[in-house]
């Protein structure tokens, strides 16, 4: 399998993490075949392609839970990855109401996203598609309501240092109460501070640990500290330990 990733415009970079794109050019994903998910604290959309064909459309929401699905019947995948901090500004929805969510793009965005699906069927390359959902999101932020900036800046310094942030510190530079600042931040990314620190400092382990000589050096860097706490962390997010999820999800 192929794996690519775009990074947004500049005006997007606040919102979006990067379009991807998954090909299988050598051998299609098997029926019955499995594709393992892992907690995250990323929204994603998805458009499932056999051939030039769009097969399908979802959204899946952020969470703390893993998951398995098949991957049989489609030759490849196109989506974007969003920041849970995102999705008031994105989809007008307090992000709470796609925690766990796993739903069409007509129920997501109703007409909205009826034509976005014909309009990514009928985009002829991926530069067509990336066009088509940067415009839909450069209208919505123009159009954004549920704004939180406090929050907004506090959940972006906590991706930038991995996860690795103190979140006492952050509420009192915030200068909310640790009970506010949980409440504020849950409201508007979907997830409590804490929890959200957690999975970003998964994911960016999981994402880099190709980077260095072993998954015990990977998990200290980011701030581990011991192997124990690597391994529990890595299967309450991951479902198995860290061999056994590389071995079975191919990652």
């Amino acid at each position: 399998m192929s794996y690519t990733t775009i990074q947004p415009c500049e005006e997007l970079k606040a919102y979006i993490s990067h379009f991807w794109v998954a090909t299988w050019q050598e051998q299609l994903p098997a029926a019955g075949s499995t594709y393992y998910v892992t907690a995250s604290s990323l929204t994603e959309l998805a458009f499932g392609f056999a051939g030039p064909d769009l097969m399908w459309s979802s959204a899946q929401g952020h969470t703390c839970n893993h998951g398995q699905y098949p991957a049989g019947g489609f030759y490849g995948l196109f989506g974007v990855s969003m920041y849970s901090h995102a999705v008031p500004a994105l989809f007008h929805l307090p992000a709470s109401e796609l925690n766990d969510r796993f739903l069409s793009l007509d129920t997501l965005l109703g007409n909205d996203g009826k034509m976005m699906e014909e309009r990514i069927a009928m985009a002829a390359n991926t530069q067509e598609r990336i066009g088509i959902l940067t415009g839909y999101f450069m209208a919505q932020v123009k159009r954004e309501k549920l704004r939180d900036s406090l929050i907004s800046n506090a959940a972006r310094y906590i991706r930038i240092h991995s996860g690795m942030a103190n979140i006492v510190n952050i509420s009192r530079t915030c200068c909310l109460s640790q009970k506010q600042f949980e409440r504020r931040f849950k409201a508007f990314t979907g997830f409590n501070p804490k929890l959200y620190a957690r999975i970003v400092r998964f994911e960016t382990t999981l994402n880099n640990y190709a980077r260095y000589h072993s998954l015990t050096e990977a998990a200290h860097a980011n701030g581990y500290y011991d192997q124990a706490h690597f391994i529990r962390d890595f299967r309450t997010f991951a479902g198995y330990s860290p061999v056994r999820f590389l071995e079975l999800s191919g990652y």
